[in-house]
């Protein structure tokens, strides 16, 4: 398994058994999935990019063409009829008439203007040059009607009291803008949340789970569940109760891989992450280890896991068809914040930052569905 993405330490006997057991589940082990470099997939982006300037492009590939043929035809004898040589008379007119007005370019001009034109390449739409995610948050407002995803009271209705609690735990990554919509399927670097009638009576550590994915692919699907805090913290499992994470608490990942722990942050800083959404890797602990000794980075911006969720080929995306989970797309906050003693679960806040039959969902699993 790749070193990045779950690392094996040495834990007390007693911590691992209360802190990583859990009975068997449906989740079963991918059949060794390949790991990916953590990079996000750049053909989404470059398809996005090339329809966003397909029209540019055509409109100054035609417009070189007519230069270029008006170029090699001067020198030819003219063969046009009196008709078009009227028409061209007529172009020509107007062309000079818009230029006495100071309103219109000569035919060098617009030439010259085409040849400085930017390469595609440099030309890249601003919603592109970041997260193609944000893009499509972007178009999925715009079909609802909306300037943004999600607007000031809606994040303060579903986020407001756990924003406030992120601002004194983490300043800089409360900066951040909350959002999440839902989405058709899953999708590496997405939300996994189980639905409301799920898990109630059995395998009762999925109920109301909010799990990110860390991998999902033809060869299986992994992740972690995202708000399941034990009561140990890294130094005690670890027995170094003076090591740069010693304080920072554990959480139960999933039902597989006994022994294993792996860890999320948001700092580029940290050499051989693996990305697994824009602003969120997975791995290198021994940079991290030495980045927080420096203190150039803060401790509480890691979140530790114990074990991890796992499921073989398929299998993921057929429960999601059956609805045992909601697959959701979300800003990177909700992905890297701690989930310890909030004042919101953030399973419904995710679900209310949907909004929608999601945000009803929410309602009525906590008995507070509007009246219609």
């Amino acid at each position: 398994m790749h070193s990045t993405v779950v690392r094996s330490i040495s834990v007390r006997p007693a911590a691992r058994v209360a802190a990583a057991r859990a009975p068997n589940t449906s989740a079963r082990a991918p059949t060794r999935p390949e790991f990916s470099s953590g990079a996000r997939d750049k053909n989404d982006v470059l398809k996005l990019r090339q329809g966003t300037h397909r029209a540019r492009f055509v409109a100054l590939s035609a417009e070189k063409r007519s230069d270029g043929a008006g170029e090699a035809d001067a020198d030819k004898p003219k063969k046009a009829s009196d008709d078009a040589a009227e028409e061209k008379d007529e172009q020509i007119k107007a062309e000079e008439t818009v230029d006495e007005a100071g309103d219109g370019k000569k035919a060098d001009d617009v030439a010259e203007d085409a040849e400085k034109a930017p390469a595609l390449d440099d030309d890249v739409a601003p919603a592109l040059e970041s997260d193609w995610r944000d893009f499509r948050a972007m178009l999925i407002s715009q079909e609802k009607g909306k300037e943004e995803l999600v607007d000031d009271d809606e994040i303060a209705a579903a986020s407001g009291p756990n924003l406030e609690l992120l601002k004194q735990q983490n300043p800089k990554l409360a900066a951040d803008k909350p959002w999440a919509h839902k989405i058709g399927a899953p999708e590496k670097g997405c939300l996994l949340l189980a639905a409301a009638d799920e898990f109630a009576l059995g395998q009762q550590y999925f109920h109301q789970a909010v799990i990110l994915l860390l991998e999902h692919s033809e060869k299986g699907s992994m992740g972690v569940i995202l708000n399941r805090p034990t009561q140990y913290n890294m130094g005690y499992v670890s027995g170094q109760a003076d090591g740069p994470f010693a304080e920072n608490a554990l959480y139960f990942g999933g039902d597989v891989g006994d022994g294993t722990v792996s860890f999320l942050h948001g700092s580029d800083k940290v050499q051989g992450g693996a990305e697994v959404l824009p602003g969120v890797y997975l791995g290198g602990y021994d940079s991290a280890c030495e980045l927080v000794s420096k203190d150039e980075l803060d401790a509480n911006e890691f979140k530790f896991f114990a074990r991890y969720c796992g499921w073989s080929p398929g299998q993921l995306r057929s429960e999601c068809e059956r609805g045992v989970w909601y697959p959701v797309a979300c800003s990177k906050q909700l992905a890297l914040k701690q989930v310890i003693q909030l004042p919101k679960p953030l399973w419904r806040e995710v679900l209310e930052l949907c909004g929608d039959e999601l945000g009803e969902a929410a309602k009525r699993a906590y008995g507070e569905e509007e009246e219609k």
